[in-house]
């Protein structure tokens, strides 16, 4: 059985239980405010930036309308932690998060009643430490929270330390394998081509629900106007120019900043080898362009009858001019006139040249609506259109969809899906069916967007509510499937056994991964659209990327009807040596971020198990204080090394009797902090840290 990995997520939202609501009292949104120490100070709205007091509001009897959510049984997670591969970058501030909510979908916010949020473990959610994005700025706590931090971060690392001495897949990432792969296969694979593996996943059928009529043009305004409210780029929306009607599944990509060296896309293309490969493929035989000469992409899936293959429509904006000639000589067959503009017939496949930048490729027989979408703009179906004013081109990866379509070809478009005699679909069928199943048959069409930017790696999700389901309900489903989706995701690891350790250790942090993703979300909810924003620290991309896959293709190896074995007892951990000079050769993690030099000794005995005291005269003797602040950060580095780089700091060249220094006392087993004056004055020997 796969035991998860224990670790330390330094950016998940920290105790929920104590969390209170404090509504503007100029506006009426509602912050959240997740330490009381903190009530009595000033904070800011973060819609309309009004500045007041934090004051607990006053306790309002409520009467329910209806039973509240079950909480979700995430028992198994208060035992675990999970660890991101890579750091936050140290020069990023700490904020504190906000964990997943909805908003009502009414015009003006107004003043709502605290509610308490189901709570969860302590242990299972430490600090978070990452920049946070949102549709509406979170309050400006930066500053108020500086001095819980270093505490905070201590705790963490003491439950880090203490267990190193002794997939249902995460949601993000999901998407991009079954929509990415679905893209590249219906591209480049004729019908029941297979190079896919077999094995599946349990899931349920569940049959298409209807589309029903658009909203008006003042909600598609009002919806608009809402997504785009928050984000980290400002782009343009996507707009299906050159593209034929009836495009259900669009993928919107921008190639040369994801293919770029050195970039955080080229660290989630070697997360996610095959589907970059598959997409440079695509591009490659649509245009004859590698992805680093392609400024935009976008690739439309435009289905058929049940049981046959899409139709496929592309469009790309290059980085620099194209030569006519080049052109020609690449993509060019035979030119044809007879509709306003230049086409060029090649094979199946019709192509446009709109400008020396800009080329699109689409059906043979559906030339006439090619040319018709360069001013007109072609209709999508199944919802999709009411969407794309809310995208934004800038954004480096877009998903379009509608999810009845995408159920109803999966097992058609996705190669060895009925391959075989027991009639089992291909694992990425399996997949897209058991996504599809998550979002319901309450959502009409679905937009996922990725921006990997330097500091933050931002997602945001919106979902169309189909008519006769009100936005703010499907917010509140939304909200319980999140509640219930990592404990849900632990017990499916628990039942793999990946064979390679690496692999192993990935897998099992991924349940905590998806439940730090999970927290970090805020649902909301507009006039015809529920909208999920999950900003996390931008090393959460690769990890996610890299522990979803494997994952997946852990799951298409394993037996999930058989009952997952019983946990062994977990052990009691290494015991320490017995000369503390011994125990100061044990390594440990340190991270001190303005931390006293009181709490950084208290921490690091702790980690030792000794008692490690200041002589606070000595130190006044030399001018020293124990409220000096430390900062250091060293992983995996013997105890002795992280004193020593605190001690080297207050070593003075020309006057040694200000040296500070430590004095062990084995038969004690105690540890003193004092300065060299202080050993003459009381007959101590220091420490010799050369030995």
């Amino acid at each position: 059985m796969l035991e998860p990995v224990s670790a330390n997520l330094d950016f998940l939202p920290g105790s929920i239980m104590d969390t209170i609501q404090i509504p503007c009292p100029k506006c009426g949104t509602e912050l959240k405010l997740r330490d009381r120490s903190l009530l009595g100070r000033k904070g800011k709205c973060p819609k309309c930036s009004h500045a007041f007091v934090l004051e607990e509001p006053e306790e309002v009897q409520l009467e329910l309308a209806e039973p509240g959510p079950p909480v979700p049984d995430t028992a198994a997670l208060a035992s675990m932690e999970g660890q991101w591969l890579g750091q936050v970058s140290e020069s990023e501030p700490s904020i504190p998060a906000a964990a997943a909510r909805w908003i009502p979908d009414t015009g003006a916010p107004a003043v709502a009643t605290p509610r308490q949020p189901a709570s969860r473990p302590q242990s299972a959610v430490p600090a978070m430490n990452g920049s946070r994005l949102a549709t509406s700025p979170l309050p400006d706590f930066e500053s108020l929270a500086a001095n819980e931090g270093a505490a905070s971060r201590l705790k963490a690392l003491q439950k880090r330390n203490a267990k190193r001495r002794k997939v249902g897949l995460a949601v993000g990432a999901v998407l991009l394998l079954a929509v990415g792969g679905a893209t590249y296969w219906a591209v480049t694979n004729a019908p029941g081509k297979s190079t896919i593996g077999g094995g599946e996943i349990a899931d349920a059928e569940h049959q298409p629900g209807n589309n029903e009529t658009p909203p008006d043009t003042a909600a598609l305004a009002s919806d608009s106007e809402f997504a785009k409210s928050g984000g980290p780029t400002k782009g343009k929306p996507i707009e299906l120019q050159f593209v034929p009607f009836g495009s259900e599944v669009i993928l919107n990509i921008r190639p040369a900043e994801l293919w770029k060296q050195e970039s955080q896309g080229e660290e989630i293309r070697f997360c996610l080898t095959a589907p970059a490969k598959f997409l440079e493929a695509t591009l490659q035989d649509l245009f004859q362009k590698k992805p680093q000469q392609i400024e935009e992409a976008m690739i439309c899936l435009i289905p058929g009858g049940q049981g046959t293959m899409p139709e496929v429509a592309a469009v790309i904006h290059l980085v620099d001019d194209i030569k006519k000639s080049q052109f020609l000589e690449d993509l060019g067959g035979e030119r044809i006139d007879d509709y306003g503009h230049p086409v060029y017939l090649k094979g199946e496949r019709a192509y446009l040249l709109h400008d020396l930048k800009t080329l699109a490729v689409g059906p043979r027989g559906q030339v006439r609506e090619m040319v018709d979408a360069i001013a007109g703009r072609s209709g999508a179906g199944g919802g999709i259109e009411e969407l794309l004013p809310m995208t934004d081109r800038d954004r480096h990866i877009t998903f379009l969809f509608v999810p009845t379509s995408l159920r109803l070809h999966a097992n058609y478009w996705f190669p060895g899906a009925t391959a075989g005699a027991d009639g089992k679909r291909s694992p990425v069928a399996s997949l897209a069916h058991r996504f599809c199943d998550w979002l319901g048959d309450e959502v009409e069409s679905v937009v996922w967007s990725f921006h990997l930017g330097e500091k933050t790696f931002y997602s945001e999700l919106l979902l169309r509510n189909v008519a006769g389901v009100t936005s703010s309900r499907l917010a509140k489903d939304t909200q319980k499937k999140l509640d219930q989706f990592a404990p849900e995701l632990l017990a499916t690891v628990q039942m793999m056994n990946p064979r390679e350790v690496g692999k192993r250790k990935i897998i099992g942090r991924l349940p905590v991964m998806s439940d730090a993703f999970t927290m970090a979300t805020m649902v909301s909810s507009g006039p015809r659209h529920v909208q999920l924003i999950t900003p996390l620290p931008e090393r959460a991309a690769p990890n996610l990327a890299l522990g979803t896959l494997l994952a997946w293709d852990e799951s298409t190896r394993t037996d999930f009807t058989k009952k997952a074995p019983t946990k062994p007892t977990p052990t009691e951990g290494t015991k320490l040596p017995d000369l503390i000079a011994d125990r100061l050769k044990v390594k440990i993690d340190v991270d001190f971020r303005r931390t006293p030099l009181q709490d950084a000794m208290t921490y690091i005995g702790g980690e030792l198990k000794t008692t490690i005291d200041i002589d606070g005269d000595s130190l006044k003797m030399g001018a020293y204080t124990k409220n000096m602040t430390q900062d250091l950060k060293l992983d995996a580095q013997p105890a002795r090394v992280s004193i020593m780089s605190i001690l080297e700091k207050y070593s003075h060249a020309t006057d040694k009797a200000k040296m500070m220094v430590i004095v062990v006392d084995e038969a004690k087993k105690t540890i003193l902090v004092t300065t060299q004056a202080g050993c003459e004055k009381n007959n101590l020997t220091p420490f010799d840290f050369s030995k």
